[in-house]
């Protein structure tokens, strides 16, 4: 459950401040995704194959439909964080980086007692409603690089490895354009093995194999993607966004909202209408 979360748009994607207290169930974003632990309960993040215990120290660094959840451990008591939602094109534009190619090598970022001090600042900022003034873009993407800076100095980078799973096999690449062309209405996995004649082991096995996530998780992250698009752009009461998505009642595409994204779809839109 979530208390508060604002939110912060511009030329490199969104930053939020979330309030939360519940865990995070494993998800990917099309964004890349920095995490910065303020104060209250950290938690521990897994990401990919690996796990990160998010503090002053350290943040989590994490590529564009990378799986990954967090675990808080702490029941009843909330952790302040700055998440940032990076655009992969922006990202890889400023860093000079090949199409395709990951932009963190290790999910940590180890954080000089300055670089978190920063941080702090930043979401002071974001939190005070008059905090805000012409710099705050110049200042958020600032951050950001010293954030990709801090990653790239503490895990260099081989050039051997850059775009290694670019290229999908045909199957996959068939069986995602069907789950992009079906998100609102939920075709079974099963009849997309099938449309891309495979078994449901074998497409399973290939998509993880391929993709890093799982079938279910890939389309969860396609569904969340358009709740958030139609949240913060349509005036649709949140019965027919769930309807439009494949949900059977409000109650449950709420749960599902909750779950991948810390807050409830109502305090989502709020803060997106708010325009920090």
């Amino acid at each position: 459950m979530a208390t508060s979360i604002r939110l912060f748009k511009g030329a490199f994607g969104h930053v939020s401040v979330l309030n939360v207290e519940s865990d995070f169930v494993t998800h990917a974003h099309p964004e890349a995704h920095i995490i910065v632990w303020i104060e209250g309960a950290a938690g521990r993040m897994t990401i990919g194959d690996g796990a990160v215990n998010l503090g002053a120290a350290t943040a989590a660094a994490i590529n564009p439909l990378e799986p990954h959840s967090h675990d808080l451990a702490c029941e009843g008591r909330a952790g302040l964080f700055l998440a940032f939602y990076i655009d992969p094109a922006w990202a890889r534009l400023r860093r000079g980086l090949p199409s395709g190619a990951p932009l963190f090598v290790e999910p940590t970022i180890p954080l000089e007692p300055w670089l978190h001090r920063a941080a702090a600042s930043l979401l002071d900022q974001l939190c005070d409603d008059c905090g805000l003034d012409d710099l705050a873009p110049y200042e958020i993407e600032r951050l950001i690089d010293s954030l990709f800076d801090a990653a790239d100095e503490a895990h260099p980078r081989r050039l051997r490895g850059l775009g290694a799973n670019a290229m999908l096999d045909h199957r996959i690449r068939k069986a995602i354009e069907l789950m992009k062309g079906n998100v609102c209405e939920r075709m079974s996995l099963d009849d997309v093995a099938r449309e891309v004649g495979l078994s449901r082991p074998h497409f399973f096995a290939l998509f993880k194999e391929q993709t890093s996530l799982t079938p279910n998780v890939y389309w969860n992250t396609l569904r969340m993607d358009e709740a958030l698009r139609q949240l913060r752009s349509t005036q649709e009461p949140l019965i027919s966004v769930a309807c439009q998505l494949g949900f059977t009642t409000a109650g449950n595409f709420s749960r599902f909202f909750r779950d991948h994204a810390g807050v409830p779809p109502t305090l989502y839109r709020e803060a997106a209408r708010a325009g920090l």
